[in-house]
């Protein structure tokens, strides 16, 4: 780390769970993100939603995840937690560990920035429309 805190990220906890590639938490946490995978989870590999979410709730973590069905089916908890959450859309359910890489590289300081900006928001929602697009974030309503 260089000491310039513009280009260090900030102390921060991102859970990344079992939709998203394990090793897309390594490769930024050697870059200095804080990410943790599902084996932080009491329950580890195959914790379910809810407990997911308490986990970060407990730990102050963003929980990063693709699963389009989550914001449906626990909304009423993913409202109460207080957590942040960012999604990360996959086209038709897949995408490859080095695109879920690229999109989270390339969000992540953005999404500091906003979470910073507008506290209030808590949900958002990262995608690319294909390999070569420049990835965007944006609010996602729960």
């Amino acid at each position: 780390m260089t000491g310039n805190p513009l280009s260090e990220p900030p102390n921060r906890r991102f859970l990344l769970d079992e939709s998203l590639a394990p090793s897309v938490a390594q490769a930024l946490k050697l870059v200095g993100y804080d990410f943790v995978g599902i084996e932080a989870v009491p329950s580890g590999k195959g914790a379910q939603d809810p407990e997911i979410i308490d986990w970060c709730r407990a730990n102050g973590a963003v929980w990063v995840h693709a699963d389009d069905r989550a914001k449906r089916q626990h909304k009423v908890q993913l409202q109460t937690s207080g957590i942040r959450t960012l999604r990360i859309h996959r086209p038709q359910g897949r995408m490859t560990a080095k695109e879920q890489l690229r999109i989270l590289a390339f969000v992540l300081p953005l999404f500091l920035e906003r979470i910073t900006e507008s506290p209030r928001v808590r949900n958002y929602r990262a995608s690319a429309a294909n390999p070569s697009a420049k990835p965007s974030l944006r609010e996602e309503k729960i």
